[in-house]
């Protein structure tokens, strides 16, 4: 593993000698210099796009450009990379699960595939919202997977298991013991998780002083924390099927939320925003889903670098918990990748399968071809027909026949590469704006990058 040394710079005051005076015996000592104060702590802002190896971002950039144009579209992306990092977890395999990236990349400690903010002998570590609450700084998170899901939950709860969700739910919902809450704005999906059949938290929550919005509508109304949003039973849906910008309009809430109460503590504030469904998507093996996950990320960054314009006191920190479904933008030998036909597409595979299940089967080539918008071959379709579907299936099990074919044939016709329905073991990229951003630089590992956020808040 590489390791990136850091300078330490040591300052000392230099010592003021006597000064003999003209005609006196005696001197006079000179008054000490007074000590340069420490520069304030400035604002974090730490955003994770789940799955966005480097690929990802190319998939975005090229889909956002003209091909033989002179130049490539910019990205909110661009000037920010700073270095690339490992994201190994301490298991038994070089591949890591959002669980163990998301515990890395909070506490600087890594841990086992599945492990929420705990170590491999699973003793809860301290992770950087709760010691930048310990030290009177408003926290918060965002994401578009319930907010129980497992990046958010590594940076405030700690759990052995990621799939804990209902217990992940009531740790939200339980006040700390010295009083308040984990979060002062947490934002997201994962109504179902806190209005169960065994637990109803919302009348609870209420009463005890955190509103729960389940309209993001409702959410300007707001201009008070603590508040949790949540705007979805589970996650919220794929960009390409939901309204444009939710993530860059839940960014932008949080960050007025946790700004007014920064001034109110005169105290800096810390935010983590997940870009969570990138990975949805790549595990999906569905290119326009992901095309448009990144542009949602991206809206967000650009929301981000415009507060920062404004509090240049903000440090933002970009990176990526893993890499997912080996992506490529090139397949089957030949040399091209259409994005042109990755942004005609204008449904995701899961809306197109979901819809083909319900629907006679004379009606699924209308369809289909209307929401790809390219036509399909005759052996193309005949793999289609073939499919066959089990109505006793459940959940995206039904859906799986249906997804298969469309997924070979999207790809076959944007020449898209897909190598696992999994996570990969590359580096993902690193990108730093603002106080203490050197601090990234290079070739780091995911644990590295923790350990200088922690020693940023103080």
């Amino acid at each position: 593993m590489t390791i990136m040394n850091h300078s330490i710079r040591i300052l000392a005051a230099a010592a003021i000698t006597s000064t003999a005076l003209l005609g006196c015996a005696s001197t006079a000592p000179s008054a000490p210099e007074a000590a340069t104060p420490a520069a304030p702590s400035p604002n974090i802002i730490f955003m994770i796009g789940d799955g966005m190896g480097f690929e990802y971002i190319s998939a975005y950039r090229y889909a956002m450009s003209t091909l033989g144009d002179e130049q490539l579209a910019k990205t909110p992306f661009d000037d920010l990379l700073v270095g690339a990092a490992t994201t190994y977890p301490d298991d038994d395999t070089w591949v890591t699960d959002s669980a163990a990236g998301a515990t890395a990349l909070a506490t600087g400690v890594k841990s086992y595939n599945g492990a929420i903010g705990v170590d491999t002998n699973q003793a809860p570590q301290r992770t950087l919202m709760e010691l930048a609450r310990d030290h009177g700084w408003a926290t918060g998170a965002v994401a578009t997977v319930q907010v129980n899901h497992a990046t958010p939950a590594s940076f405030f709860t700690h759990h052995p298991s990621r799939d804990l969700y209902n217990d992940i739910a009531d740790s939200y919902a339980t006040q700390v013991a010295n009083g308040g809450w984990r979060f002062d704005v947490l934002l997201g999906g994962g109504y179902d998780y806190f209005h169960r059949d065994d637990k109803n938290w919302l009348p609870e929550l209420e009463q005890q002083g955190l509103p729960v919005v389940t309209s993001l509508d409702d959410l300007a109304e707001h201009t008070q924390t603590p508040v949790m949003g949540l705007f979805a039973p589970k996650a919220l849906p794929f960009a390409i099927d939901d309204k444009p910008g939710r993530l860059a309009n839940m960014t932008t809430h949080a960050l007025r939320l946790l700004t007014e109460q920064s001034a109110t503590k005169g105290k800096p504030f810390a935010l983590m925003v997940e870009g969570s469904m990138i990975d949805w998507c790549g595990h999906a093996n569905d290119i326009a889903c992901a095309v448009h996950e990144m542009a949602d990320f991206a809206a967000a960054v650009q929301v981000v670098r415009d507060y920062i314009a404004e509090h240049p006191n903000t440090l933002l920190v970009i990176t990526a918990d893993h890499s997912t479904g080996g992506l490529t933008l090139g397949q089957g030998g030949e040399y091209a990748w259409y994005s042109d036909k990755v942004n005609a597409i204008s449904q995701s595979i899961e809306g197109i399968a979901t819809h083909l299940f319900d629907v006679p089967r004379q009606q699924w080539r209308a369809y289909v071809e209307d929401k790809l918008a390219f036509k399909l071959t005759s052996k193309q379709w005949k793999q289609l027909g073939e499919v066959k579907l089990d109505k006793e299936l459940q959940g995206r099990d039904r859906l799986k026949p249906i997804h298969q074919v469309l997924v070979r044939i999207i790809s076959e016709h944007t020449r898209t590469g897909w190598t696992t329905g999994g996570h990969t073991a590359v580096d993902v990229p690193v990108m730093a704006s603002g106080p203490g951003a050197e601090a990234f630089k290079g070739y780091i590992d995911n644990t590295d990058i923790a350990k200088a956020l922690l020693k940023l808040v103080r």
